[in-house]
């Protein structure tokens, strides 16, 4: 799962990563967002609100790591919830999430 963590930290040093609520949600109502990201120890209503609202907007919505993991990820304190902007970047992490779990 290093992977995915690496995968994470060039994209927000691309500028395709968002994170915490307000930022997030903003990518999603502009139909910006390609993945949505939820921690898995993010709060039970959190992790409700971001699937919700991702299915709204048809965004696939994945719960990978600890938000210490995926502040530390992104260069940043820990966050609950992140959203990734590229195609490549999302599609790149997708395929490394379905691996782990065969």
């Amino acid at each position: 799962m290093k992977a995915v963590f690496k995968l994470l930290g060039l994209g927000q040093r691309a500028r395709s990563v968002v994170s915490g609520d307000e930022g997030v949600r903003t990518k999603l109502e502009r139909h910006q967002a390609r993945l949505v990201i939820v921690a898995r120890d993010a709060a039970p209503a959190t992790r409700r609100d971001f699937s919700l609202l991702a299915a709204r907007y048809s965004v696939p919505c994945v719960e990978f790591g600890t938000k210490d993991e995926l502040g530390a990820a992104v260069g940043k304190s820990p966050r609950a919830v992140l959203a990734l902007l590229e195609d490549n970047l999302a599609r790149r992490v997708m395929r490394l999430l379905e691996a782990s779990e065969a």
